[in-house]
């Protein structure tokens, strides 16, 4: 009885509906929804800090030889700024080039320049802690108490941050430790804000040293 069975039909093909979407492969095979999506030289979580200038976006991806080239030429000055008086040191720091940083001061960029938010090199660099770039800076004695639009020193934003590093280099280049922004918030005020509590800790113990310090008698020969 077995051997009777018609297995041919038994195992007739039945043709399958087919998806959707598998109409719009042929129109698409030519088509830019086929490529892969074009690389971006800046990092996406910084849009609105992009360089529109080939003097900025050389800074921006760090470019020396491209950098120099347009500094010397006729056609750019190293101070020049994008709609929002951003300038390529602005950019360097914000994307953390700290060689591009001391290639444009080495070419007398202004290092305390501030953009359309008051934010100075110091400050942006501080924003994106950027170590490397804030230690340039500072070794070509940027002004640390700039402040921004909302009254805030770089020292503001290394503590909002809990950036301990940046803002202990901070200290040493006598930051104002007291500076209060426009909310009349100081910067120990504002790590208790944001919760930082390795910099509250921090910032309390260099007060604690620094009042030590003062009350010690001067040594006499």
């Amino acid at each position: 009885m077995e051997g009777n069975l018609n297995y041919e039909v038994r195992t007739k093909k039945v043709p399958r509906k087919r998806r959707w979407y598998t109409r719009l492969w042929r129109c698409c095979l030519c088509c830019s929804c086929r490529k892969p999506p074009e690389e971006n030289k800046f990092v996406l979580y910084r849009i609105g800090y992009d360089p529109i200038g080939p003097l900025q976006q050389a800074a921006g991806v760090g470019d020396l030889d491209t950098l120099q080239r347009l500094i010397h030429s006729n056609e750019h000055h190293v101070d020049e700024c994008d709609r929002r008086n951003r300038t390529s040191i602005h950019y360097a720091c914000a994307h953390n080039h700290p060689e591009a940083v001391i290639l444009l001061l080495e070419n007398e960029s202004n290092i305390n320049i501030q953009d359309d938010e008051g934010s100075t090199p110091l400050i942006k660099a501080t924003q994106q802690e950027n170590v490397d770039c804030v230690s340039v800076l500072l070794a070509h004695d940027a002004d640390a108490n700039l402040i921004d639009a909302t009254g805030n020193t770089a020292f503001h934003h290394a503590v909002s941050r809990g950036n301990i590093p940046i803002a202990q280099m901070l200290l040493e280049h006598d930051v104002d430790f007291e500076a209060k922004n426009r909310f009349g918030i100081t910067p120990i005020e504002l790590a208790d804000l944001n919760n930082k509590r390795e910099m509250v800790q921090f910032l309390e113990t260099y007060h604690e040293n620094a009042r030590m310090l003062n009350r010690t008698p001067k040594m006499t020969t």
